[in-house]
C-alpha cells in the first residue's frame, strides 16, 4: 500500500517506465498528459528504447528522454560494455531524484528499474508479469480490458485528470517540414491520400501479400496510397508493390518514426494490421482501418477513431505470435477491406466493414 509520507508528495519530478514498442508508447501518453494537467509544474521524464524515443522526443510535455539501450543492454550478461552501460542507467535511475515513477510496463525489468530510482512513490499495476508488482509501493488494480483505459484508470487512481481524448500525439516540426516537402515533390495534397501500413511484428498478425496487393492496387484508383514501412520491411512492401506501377509510393526504409508520424497525420487515413499504426494514426486525428486476426478487439482495437475487420474464425483472439497457416488472416476479404476504406472516406456510403 502507499505510504503516509508518499501519500502527502506533490510531485517535483515524475518517470514514467514504458520503454517500447511504439503501440505501447501511444497508449501511454494519457499518462504523461493527466501529469501536466494535474501537476503543471512537475519535471516529466520517459525511460524509452532508442526506437520508440523519437516518436515523443520533441513533445511539448516531456522534458526527459532517458535512454534505454535494449538491444545492447541485453547483452550486459556476456559483454563488459554493456555492463557498463547497463550500471550507468542504473546510476542515472538513480540520481533522477523522482518522487513518482509510474510503471506501466509492468515487467520483472521495469519493476527492477522502478525500484532502483528509489522514489517514495512507485506505482504499477497489480496484475503487472513476472512478479514486477513486488517492487510497487502502490500496485493498482483495474478492472477495465482496453489497453488505454488500463493506462488512463491507473492514472486516475493516483488522483491524476487523466481523460481518452489524451491519447494524442504532436507532429514533430522537422516531421511536418518533410511532409510537407514530399507532398509538394509528389504533388499530394493534404488529405489527398491514403497510407497503408503491412508490417506488423507478429507472424500470425502479417495480412497475406497478395491480399495487400488487391487492397493496395484497388485502393490507388480511389486515392493515392503511401506504403510505410521500416528499413526491415523493405522487401515485404516491395514484394506488395511489385507490378503496381501507377497510384502507389512505397516508402518503405525512407522514412523516419517522426516522419512516418507527420506522413500519417496529413493522410486521408490509414489501413494496418494490428499494429503501431492503429494506434498513431487515431492520435493524430486520422481515422483507420485496423484488420484483427490473434488479437482481441477489446484490448487492442481502436480507440476512439476507427474500425476494425475482426476475422470470422473459431480461433479467432487466440494471441498465439506464430500460427502455420495463419487462417485468421487469410479469410479477410480484400474487397471487404476496401469497402471499409471507401465507408471511412465518405460515411454516407452503405457498405460497412464486418
Amino acid at each position: 500500500m502507499i505510504s503516509h509520507r508518499a501519500k502527502h508528495i506533490v510531485p517535483r519530478r515524475v518517470l514514467i517506465v514504458k520503454p517500447s514498442a511504439l503501440g505501447d508508447v501511444v497508449t501511454a501518453i494519457p499518462v504523461l498528459r493527466a501529469l501536466k494537467r494535474t501537476f503543471p509544474a512537475a519535471q516529466t521524464s520517459w525511460l524509452l528504447s532508442d526506437a520508440c524515443a523519437p516518436l515523443v522526443a520533441h513533445d511539448s510535455q516531456l522534458n526527459e528522454v532517458v535512454p534505454f539501450e535494449r538491444k545492447r543492454l541485453g547483452k550486459a550478461w556476456r559483454s563488459r560494455s554493456a555492463a557498463a552501460r547497463l550500471y550507468w542507467l542504473m546510476k542515472t535511475l538513480r540520481r533522477g531524484d523522482y518522487d513518482w515513477v509510474i510503471d506501466l510496463q509492468g515487467l520483472l525489468r521495469s519493476g527492477l528499474f522502478a525500484a532502483v530510482t528509489g522514489a517514495p512513490l512507485r506505482v504499477g499495476f497489480a496484475d503487472a508479469r513476472e512478479f514486477a508488482w513486488v517492487f510497487y509501493d502502490r500496485p493498482v488494480s483495474v478492472t477495465t480490458m482496453h489497453t488505454v483505459d488500463r493506462n488512463i484508470a491507473l492514472a486516475q487512481e493516483i488522483g491524476l485528470d487523466a481523460r481518452g481524448e489524451d491519447m494524442s500525439l504532436e507532429v514533430a516540426p522537422t516531421a511536418k517540414d518533410f511532409t510537407d516537402a514530399f507532398c509538394l515533390e509528389a504533388g499530394l495534397d493534404t488529405k489527398g491520400y491514403l497510407v497503408c501500413v503491412p508490417p506488423t511484428r507478429w507472424q500470425s498478425k502479417q495480412y497475406p501479400v497478395r491480399h495487400w496487393r488487391r487492397v493496395v492496387r484497388q485502393l490507388g484508383q480511389l486515392l493515392p496510397v503511401l506504403v510505410l514501412g521500416g528499413p526491415s520491411d523493405e522487401a515485404l512492401c516491395a514484394d506488395i508493390v511489385d507490378g503496381i506501377d501507377s497510384g502507389v509510393i512505397n516508402l518503405a526504409g525512407r522514412t523516419s518514426v517522426p516522419e512516418m508520424v507527420g506522413l500519417i497525420a496529413d493522410s486521408a487515413g490509414v489501413v494496418c494490421c494490428d499494429s503501431a499504426a492503429k494506434f498513431i494514426a487515431p492520435a493524430v486525428g486520422v481515422n483507420v482501418v485496423t484488420l484483427i486476426g490473434p488479437t482481441r478487439l477489446e484490448r487492442t482495437g481502436p480507440y476512439r477513431l476507427g474500425s476494425a475487420i475482426v476475422a470470422g474464425v473459431h480461433c479467432q483472439g487466440c494471441l498465439k505470435r506464430r500460427c502455420h497457416p495463419a487462417i485468421c488472416m487469410e479469410v479477410i476479404d480484400p474487397d471487404e477491406v476496401v469497402s471499409a476504406v471507401r465507408n471511412m472516406l465518405d460515411p454516407s456510403e452503405q457498405s460497412h466493414a464486418g
